[in-house]
């Protein structure tokens, strides 16, 4: 595997973080062999970059990556995309099909928000990690199929076994070789090496070459970055294609958030389990942590209910009944709602530029003055 380690990092991949050695160093060690491996991590934090870096490093280079976001797929269409389907197999289906799987046939195949699937899909693909047949949708030909699978999650999948929403033969069955993402909060220190990679990145596509000022670097450096290495690289291209001509990034371009501590004298307000004697409405006080919690979601996801239930965790059922539910009972939420989509927040704007969502001061208990 010579050429693929650098100062930076391996294979394509920046850091240099202890975290990041212990993943590289699985990498070099699974990458020659056919063994299926699960990804996890939170969003942004390069899970598909792996993925890709383990088939280019393998035997199955010369073959194809092939690629199956199951998040991004109706779950109907789901199947028909991974296994093909047959002329007539269901409505619409005018033609025949190739499936993913064996279009990845002699190469590799990479099941990204795997948690993602349904139960029914889940059988069918613990046939293939088994003997590599299937048959496609409509179809009493089986196929043969030799494929490396690299699976990927966000979710906990031992979470989503233990709620029998995941099969745990799979589980087990995919988690052969488990590589965890840190996210960047916890590699501060591979931020500086992001930034002038993705900078890099950025220049070798036509943009302008830009710099970042050390004060500038070290605000970078403690943002936690929930979003990530993602979150990380659309700021630095927002900040490039609309910088300045003298191609600088100092402290007064980066967005407001990053910069915004709390002011000085401002007290923190109580959280809702600081309560005092008085006591407090502990439905009430659930129910605004809640709001809180799927207004989030919401703003991330540009007001995509099926991507916010995504993030929550939850079915998008679930997820709608309870938006259905709050906008009936007049919840703050409701003001985000509206009557359509949650207003999309500009790249870089902070998550609280929405209207706030209070929560309600503790009541009193009953003989008590309020303050």
């Amino acid at each position: 595997m010579d050429g693929v380690e650098s100062e930076t990092g391996f294979a394509g991949i920046v850091g240099r973080h202890p975290s990041m050695r212990a993943i590289f160093d699985v990498m070099r060690k699974v990458a020659p062999t056919d063994t299926t491996v699960l990804i996890t991590g939170e969003s942004g934090t390069g899970k598909e970059l792996v993925a890709a870096a383990i088939h280019r490093l393998s035997r199955r280079a010369a073959g194809r990556f092939v690629a199956v976001h199951c998040g991004a797929i109706p779950e109907d269409l789901l199947e028909s995309e991974m296994f093909g389907h047959e002329r007539g197999a269901f409505t619409g289906a005018i033609a025949s099909r190739v499936g993913r799987f064996k279009l990845a046939d002699g190469g590799t195949i990479f099941l990204d928000e795997i948690g993602e699937m349904s139960p029914k899909l889940q059988v069918k693909l613990l046939r293939v990690l088994e003997d590599g047949r299937f048959e496609p949708v409509g179809s009493v030909v089986t196929h043969q199929v030799d494929v490396r699978i690299i699976a990927a999650t966000n979710r906990s999948l031992e979470a989503a076994v233990a709620a029998r929403q995941f099969r745990e033969d799979l589980f087990y069955r995919l988690r052969v070789v488990p590589i965890e993402m840190p996210p960047l909060r916890r590699r501060r220190d591979d931020v500086p090496l992001l930034v002038t990679a993705i900078l890099e990145g950025l220049a070798a596509k036509g943009l302008p070459r830009f710099t970042v000022t050390p004060a500038a670097l070290e605000i970078l450096e403690r943002y936690p970055w929930p979003g990530n290495v993602r979150e990380l690289r659309n700021m630095l291209e927002q900040l490039v294609v609309l910088g300045r001509p003298e191609h600088t990034i100092d402290v007064p371009d980066l967005p407001p958030h990053l910069l915004a501590p709390p002011p000085l004298g401002e007290a923190v307000p109580a959280m809702p389990w600081q309560f005092g004697p008085a006591g407090i409405d502990f439905y009430h006080e659930m129910e605004a942590i809640e709001d809180r919690i799927i207004a989030q979601a919401l703003r991330l996801s540009g007001g995509n209910k099926k991507e916010a239930a995504r993030l929550l965790r939850v079915n998008r059922t679930t997820l709608l009944e309870k938006l259905k539910r709050k906008r009936a009972q007049g919840s703050p939420l409701a003001a985000l709602l509206g009557g359509g989509r949650v207003p999309v927040l500009p790249l870089g704007a902070a998550a609280d530029a929405a209207p706030p969502l209070e929560l309600a001061p503790p009541r009193p208990a009953p003989g008590t003055a309020a303050a």
